[in-house]
């Protein structure tokens, strides 16, 4: 079988396939076709080096395929069944603790970008029935992200009002669950056409933020002076500018650092609005399938913005590095 490995040195030049045998089960484990893996910023910031994990290191948090094989105590899974992975899997419910962290795939523990995969079946989740194996490879980060930073953190209440930023994965799942939820919802980019389609996905109101660098005065005038409830810190970079933008009370849920991982703000604004900021590491496995039910009832599709083959890896991480894609970038094995 293929495995996406970086081998020798860091750098999305040394991405390579690289034959392996297919592994043996343990009896609490299953052994899982992969049909399609989805990229996050978490896989290109490894793949260039900045966790320093050892080499060789197999790549990957999100797949998505079929069981076909079931060691002899798993009685939750059986073959066919349709799944994707659970990036801490560890984590099946309850608090994040620190030994539970160092389950995480791809980073803590070999990545899963592999056309047959081994773990545990706790490090499985059932995807939704109305998607396809490549819509179920975008669920792990991105989505139980969106999900985990909404429901368990942000505690959104229909008819309060979301800032998001950007139109990446995380940004677009959180949109399609915030308006879903009867929320209304700011978004952020840099492109007027991203932008339209972040409209035709149900964006109630939209910001360029070239157009507008003050853009936390618009989401001011957008909401009668007010603020938002809350929002989703994807850049960190202008996060004075996202604490300027946010109601008394309001909740900055930190779950990105696109911007770099330090900042300039001051501490005055979190104080004078009684803020709340939360950072969220993806969400648990019982969170994971609330999402997948709300998912089901309804009936959210995933946004795949390209798709690409397995010999196409190393431009897929070079498309997404560019920034320029609409919600998730897909590998098809």
């Amino acid at each position: 079988m293929k495995s996406i490995r970086i081998k020798d040195s860091y750098g999305f030049e040394n991405i390579s396939l690289e034959e392996e045998s297919i592994p043996v089960i343990k009896n609490n484990e299953v052994l899982v076709k992969v049909e399609a893996i989805s990229l996050n910023q978490l896989d290109l910031m490894i793949a260039k080096g900045f966790f320093e994990r050892p080499l060789p290191h197999t790549l990957g948090s999100d797949v998505a395929g079929h069981v076909v094989e079931v060691g002899k105590d798993v009685s939750d899974l059986k073959i066919g069944d349709k799944v994707s992975t659970h990036f801490i899997h560890a984590w099946q419910s309850g608090n994040l603790n620190p030994d539970i962290l160092k389950t995480r795939l791809g980073m803590d523990r070999a990545g899963v970008f592999s056309e047959y995969i081994a773990l545990p079946a706790s490090a499985f989740v059932k995807i939704p029935s109305h998607l396809t194996y490549k819509e179920g490879a975008t669920l792990p980060i991105a989505a139980l992200t969106a999900w985990e930073a909404l429901v368990n953190a942000g505690k959104l209440e229909a008819g309060q009002t979301v800032l998001l930023q950007g139109t990446g994965g995380v940004s677009i799942f959180a949109l399609q669950f915030a308006k879903a939820m009867g929320a209304r919802v700011i978004i952020t980019s840099g492109s007027d056409h991203k932008l339209e389609r972040a409209q035709l996905l149900g964006a109630d109101e939209t910001i360029n933020y070239n157009t507008d660098p003050n853009w936390q005065n618009k989401v001011l005038a957008l909401t009668g002076g007010e603020g938002v409830d809350i929002a989703l810190e994807m850049s960190w970079a202008e996060v004075g500018k996202t604490f300027e933008a946010m109601k008394l009370g309001g909740k900055v849920v930190v779950v990105g650092l696109l911007g770099g991982p330090r900042a300039d703000f001051s501490v005055f604004d979190i104080l004078h609005k009684s803020l709340y900021v939360i950072g969220v590491q993806v969400g648990s496995k019982k969170s994971f399938e609330a999402m997948n039910e709300f998912m089901e009832i309804h009936t959210i599709r995933p946004v795949i913005d390209r798709e690409y083959s397995l010999d196409q890896t190393t431009e897929a991480f070079e498309y997404m590095e560019k920034g320029s894609h609409f919600g998730k970038v897909v590998v098809a094995f």
